[in-house]
């Protein structure tokens, strides 16, 4: 009896081992810090992706673009840079509520990543990267009306002087724009990771920072408001009153002549809300110039409409800026004397949510 035996044939299919440099952790991050923010702004993906973060930024960028043709012409701002953040509250709100649960609540809903990674991804990196994507997101928005604003701004100024005024002016909402990106990001995320579903993400932060805003205004409103008068000084530009378009505000001629010159731009931080007055007269150091003495109305808020503001996130950062730059906005009560209360929450719902995230993350099923 004889025995048939074949040959064994090993074939070379072309695998090769990898020998490239092996990337550590910090490539880990990136690659879901940059993925993450690809899919905020719907980059790579179909249109419907797309809607909401591109809106928010096209209306975050009309006001902006008003400010640009009203620097052009010589024109007061039509929104100035301490109200931006306050006004525009309700598109970063609506960026966070979409962008929150679309970051988290897929890959909790079903345990699973987009991105493959060849080695374990940590458990605090995968919050770290998702907290870095959204708020510098967020801040890409907030920013971009603020700086869109001051290059128009710059472009349009005639000395170094009024380059540096204008510069002061826009620190405040710099300021604004990190501590809002910040708050709204860190607390939308730690909702957004509570559930695997992005509708109920969505809503549960929308209905928090617009319930808490009505809160703390309801609580501004009713208790009612006295108005006190305040004077600040400032050096601003002179314009020629029978010739420049937009506000004018005349200053000079006694009670009853004429106005013997005129500015398009109050004093940083005053509106023409409450104004009550302007008196000035040219600045004999620097000729264009004139010294202002600008008179205002501000109200004076109880000690309860000065806390209720620390109810909502929003109120929490516009008082901080208000107590840290002495700011005459007057969008919100002023909350001297309890203005580092203010400051010290915001620091400490920073800190918490943040907390919130990685212990949230220590807890989260993979299987």
């Amino acid at each position: 009896m004889s025995t048939q035996t074949t040959a064994s044939v090993i074939h070379d299919i072309g695998y090769k081992p990898y020998t490239g440099p092996r990337q550590g952790r910090a490539h880990i991050v990136r690659a879901l810090y940059i993925h993450s923010v690809r899919g905020i702004f719907g980059l790579g993906r179909g249109p419907k992706a797309k809607i909401v973060p591109w809106f928010v930024i096209a209306v975050m960028l009309v006001p902006a673009a008003l400010n640009v043709y009203m620097s052009s012409t010589n024109k007061a701002l039509v929104m100035s840079y301490g109200v931006m953040g306050y006004h525009l509250m309700l598109f970063a709100v609506l960026f966070v509520a979409i962008a929150a649960p679309e970051l988290v609540s897929r890959d909790l809903r079903h345990h699973t990543l987009p991105l493959y990674f060849s080695r374990p991804l940590r458990r605090g990196d995968y919050p770290l990267a998702k907290m870095l994507a959204l708020f510098s997101s967020l801040l890409l928005v907030e920013l971009l009306p603020v700086l869109v604003t001051y290059v128009g701004q710059i472009a349009s100024a005639t000395s170094g002087h009024e380059i540096w005024l204008d510069s002061r002016a826009a620190f405040p909402a710099v300021f604004v724009a990190f501590a809002q990106s910040a708050l709204l990001s860190l607390i939308s995320l730690l909702i957004a990771s509570t559930t695997g579903r992005r509708v109920i993400a969505t809503g549960a932060i929308a209905i928090l920072f617009l319930a808490t805003t009505a809160i703390s205004g309801v609580l501004e409103d009713a208790v009612g408001t006295t108005y006190v008068s305040h004077s600040v000084s400032c050096v601003e530009p002179t314009v020629n009153i029978n010739t420049a378009n937009g506000n004018v505000y005349g200053f000079g001629g006694g009670q009853s002549g004429p106005p013997t010159g005129g500015v398009s731009q109050l004093c940083p931080g005053v509106s023409n809300e409450n104004l009550t007055g302007v008196n000035g007269q040219p600045d004999p150091n620097k000729p264009g110039y004139a010294d202002l003495t600008v008179t205002y109305q501000t109200p004076v808020y109880s000690m309860i409409a000065k806390a209720g503001g620390m109810i909502d996130p929003v109120n929490v950062v516009e008082g901080t800026k208000i107590w840290v730059f002495d700011s005459t906005d007057d969008l919100i009560p002023n909350p001297s004397p309890i203005g580092p209360l203010y400051a010290a929450e915001l620091a400490l719902l920073v800190v918490v949510a943040s907390g919130g995230m990685f212990l949230r993350y220590r807890k989260v099923s993979v299987s």
